[in-house]
């Protein structure tokens, strides 16, 4: 693994998620999104359940495009089978890809929130606030008060803006990566979040 990011090629590969049409191609999606997850790894330890849950939802996803062919070839796709077939509510339905996704989605929020204001700091400013706030916003309505009140003391030790950006990106000067980065991000979002909320699947268990 590698000990920081390529802000260009998240742009890249992001960049293929998303087609003309609105379809979004989930096999492309999972890949990126697995290079993607490493950047909870680089903020830190407070951040390494976010990963280990990352990768398992990967893991499912990628099952689910090796044994099931076109079915799950889009996120509309996997949504209308598993409607369809009664496979995303059900707490006996653990696997269901589109419970997988939305754990996947919910994370990617953070990530906009958090790093689409870092571009709005100075360089000497601490990212910390940012941060919780952006978490609060997001993964916090998710978890257990426990987990919240130590990801939130935790996020008090994040660097400061530019120290952050080299953590993540191995340059200060990824900074404009970085926002090409979350303004390629925001419409594959944006279209995910428009087919679970169609659906009625934002509360999946």
């Amino acid at each position: 693994m590698a000990n920081t990011l390529d802000a260009k090629k998240l742009v890249e590969d992001f960049g293929k998620v998303l087609a003309e049409d609105g379809t979004i191609n989930l096999d492309v999606y999972v890949e990126a999104y697995d290079y993607l997850g490493q950047l909870f790894n680089l903020l830190g330890t407070v951040f390494s359940f976010v990963h280990s849950d990352v990768h398992e939802k990967i893991g499912i996803l990628r099952h689910h495009l090796k044994t099931t062919g076109d079915v799950y070839s889009t996120v509309q796709a996997m949504m209308k089978y598993e409607m369809d077939n009664n496979l995303t509510a059900a707490k006996t339905s653990p696997l269901s890809g589109s419970r997988t996704l939305l754990r996947l989605h919910r994370a990617l929020a953070f990530i906009i929130q958090f790093l689409g204001k870092v571009d709005s700091l100075n360089p000497g400013d601490g990212t910390s606030g940012i941060a919780r706030e952006a978490y609060g916003a997001t993964l916090a309505n998710h978890h257990t008060f426990l987990v919240r009140q130590m990801a939130s003391a935790a996020m008090l030790t994040l660097p400061y803006r530019d120290p952050l950006i080299v953590k993540l990106f191995g340059d200060a000067s990824a900074l404009q990566d970085l926002q090409e980065f979350v303004r390629t991000i925001t419409p594959v979002y944006d279209a995910v979040d428009a087919l679970y909320t169609k659906n009625d699947l934002h509360r999946l268990p």
